[in-house]
């Protein structure tokens, strides 16, 4: 009954720090923070697609909430990208701004 128990206690040990692991394709850098999350996402799934969902990290550097369209930077794959999406998630506008 005891090696029950201590099994039990590091499989739940196991599931509590599985729960603070971040994934790298989601973080954030600390910049500015303003647009919706689901505008965010959908910048991050655009880049993504344009690397056939192979990239191995996106980082959001700023968003700014914009009544036309939201305006999110991403680093990924080495490149800066400019994101014009509308707060629902919709992308209007993708493009490589820089390395």
């Amino acid at each position: 009954m005891k090696t029950f128990l201590k099994i039990a206690a590091v499989g739940l040990a196991a599931v509590a720090l599985t729960a603070c692991v971040e994934d790298s394709t989601t973080r954030s850098s600390t910049g500015m923070r303003e647009a919706s999350g689901n505008a965010e996402s959908a910048c991050m799934s655009a880049v993504n697609s344009r690397f056939d969902g192979k990239v191995n990290d996106i980082v959001v550097t700023s968003s700014e909430f914009s009544q036309a369209n939201d305006l999110v930077m991403l680093k990924a794959g080495g490149q800066t990208w400019k994101c014009l999406v509308s707060d629902d998630g919709q992308v209007q506008e993708l493009s490589v701004v820089g390395r």
